[in-house]
């Protein structure tokens, strides 16, 4: 459980995933948790942008289920994500999640299908190293009670297709909660409490697939693929950038049936990919002439199988043109465009802390 001395902020759960033994004995532990434990209640429930950086003077608190309490070190953040970087030294290792990146890809058709085909995407190799999330897989979230520190359990199930945002920028709603309009965050019926975002998300096996975030009546939660690259971004760069595509995309395991089959119809032979559903007016995909219900099956040498894996793959090539192969059904074949992944990035929302003064 993770706290904070300041009283107008909101506290959060959080998983370790990481301890390190430093040269003088000691253990350095990173926690994942929610950036809600960075703002404060009245910057919440604005209606205003994110804030540009953590409350000044904030001091967090890592509190145990054992009752020992330590203080944390603020390594990085990133509103866009709603993640933050806790570190914390004890003299003492503990327990560190496994974390498993998952594959939320349903084959169009199936492998005898596209054995006899000149073209289309193949299967993933088996065995895979990624978990197969599937609509009704069943899921639990963690947290804990932020005043007896005392584990939470809410199971449920993984539900695609729920949440609707209607921006792709984040914003901010109260009271209590962020409104979270990132469009890389996926959906369980869990219900969660306010102290519980920051939590992870396992799977039946116990392996952390996500990251909690409260909402009234669901559980959104990061897919811990974006989480991890982001981590990876702040420890090698300093910050995270903000890839700005102009589209959103839908799974195939979160199509309607209508769309469904009009797919099956114009290309039986395809096996997997990603729905456009928008197009944002003078993005880079408009620009390069990409359309609303064009299917996106390969980024530069990647196959695109699922929504967490295309917004990875921006994540990737932040900054890079790539091309990017679409089937279009009007027109019954595929088409190649070439696209610039444009970083947005303010670098006061997404830089480690504290904020390096060449970043502004």
């Amino acid at each position: 459980m993770l706290g904070v001395k300041n009283k107008l902020v909101f506290p959060c759960s959080g998983t370790i995933i990481g301890s390190k033994l430093e040269e003088n004995g000691s253990f350095t532990h990173t926690i994942l948790t929610s950036a809600n434990l960075l703002i404060t209640r009245a910057a919440s429930t604005s209606e205003d942008h994110p804030p540009l950086s953590p409350e000044p003077g904030i001091k967090v608190y890592v509190y145990l289920s054992s009752g020992d309490s330590f203080e944390g070190e603020i390594f990085g953040f990133n509103f866009h994500y709603n993640i933050a970087i806790i570190k914390f030294k004890s003299s003492s290792r503990f327990p560190t999640a496994i974390l498993k990146h998952i594959d939320g890809s349903i084959p169009l058709t199936t492998k005898d299908e596209l054995q006899y085909t000149s073209f289309g995407l193949r299967p993933h190799a088996e065995p895979s190293d990624l978990f197969n999330l599937c609509p009704g897989e069943k899921v639990i979230a963690l947290g804990r009670h932020y005043l007896s520190h005392s584990l939470m359990v809410a199971p449920g199930a993984f539900r695609p297709g729920v949440r609707r945002p209607g921006l792709l920028r984040p914003r901010f709603s109260g009271p209590g909660f962020r409104d979270y309009d990132c469009v890389e965050l996926l959906t369980a019926s869990c219900r969660i409490t306010v102290g519980g975002s920051g939590g992870p998300l396992i799977n039946c096996n116990g392996e952390v697939i996500g990251i909690n975030f409260y909402e009234h009546s669901y559980t959104s939660f990061l897919p811990i693929n974006i989480a991890s690259r982001c981590l990876e971004c702040l420890e090698k760069n300093g910050r995270v950038p903000q890839p700005w595509f102009g589209v959103k995309v839908t799974s195939c395991n979160a199509i309607s049936a209508n769309i469904f089959e009009k797919i099956i119809q114009k290309f039986g032979h395809i096996s997997e990919g990603v729905l456009v559903e928008e197009v944002i007016p003078d993005s880079p995909a408009c620009s390069s002439g990409m359309r609303p219900n064009d299917i996106i099956i390969r980024c530069g040498k990647q196959a695109v199988v699922s929504s967490s894996e295309f917004y990875g793959i921006l994540l990737d090539n932040t900054g890079e043109s790539m091309e990017v192969i679409v089937m279009r059904p009007c027109l019954g074949r595929d088409l190649s465009l070439t696209i610039k992944v444009i970083n947005e990035t303010n670098p006061k929302k997404y830089y480690r802390w504290p904020v390096p003064e060449e970043a502004f």
